[in-house]
C-alpha cells in the first residue's frame, strides 16, 4: 500500500516537475523534483527489500532528469531583458508634476 501510494506521488510530482521546467516558472520546479526523488529513494529501497521490479523507479528518475536539467538550462541561459525604460520615468515625471499641481491647489483650513 505504501508502495503504491509513493509511486503515484513520485509520478504526480516529476510530471509536475516536467511541467513547470518548460514554463516560465521554471524556478519552481525545484520542489517537485526534490518530492519526486525523494519518493523514487523511497520506492528504490522497499522494492530492495521486496526483491521487486524497479521500472517505475525508472521512469521517475528519468523525468527528475530531464526537468533538473531544463531548469538548469533555462536558469543559466535564458536572459531578462529589460525594454526602453525612457518611457517609463518620462510618465513617473509627469506623474510627480501632476501631483504637485493637485496638492498646491488644495486649500488647507486652519481653523481645526
Amino acid at each position: 500500500m505504501l508502495k503504491k501510494l509513493l509511486i503515484a506521488l513520485g509520478f504526480i510530482a516529476a510530471i509536475l516537475a516536467v511541467v513547470l521546467a518548460v514554463t516560465p516558472l521554471s524556478n519552481l520546479s525545484v520542489i517537485p523534483i526534490i518530492v519526486a526523488f525523494v519518493c523514487g529513494l523511497l520506492i528504490l529501497l522497499i522494492s530492495k527489500k521486496e526483491k521487486s521490479k524497479t521500472k517505475t523507479i525508472q521512469y521517475i528518475f528519468i523525468m527528475v532528469i530531464i526537468a533538473l536539467s531544463l531548469t538548469i538550462y533555462k536558469s543559466i541561459f535564458s536572459t531578462s531583458e529589460i525594454g526602453n525604460t525612457d518611457q517609463l520615468e518620462q510618465r513617473d515625471e509627469e506623474n510627480l508634476e501632476d501631483s504637485k499641481e493637485l496638492l498646491e491647489d488644495i486649500e488647507i483650513d486652519e481653523d481645526f
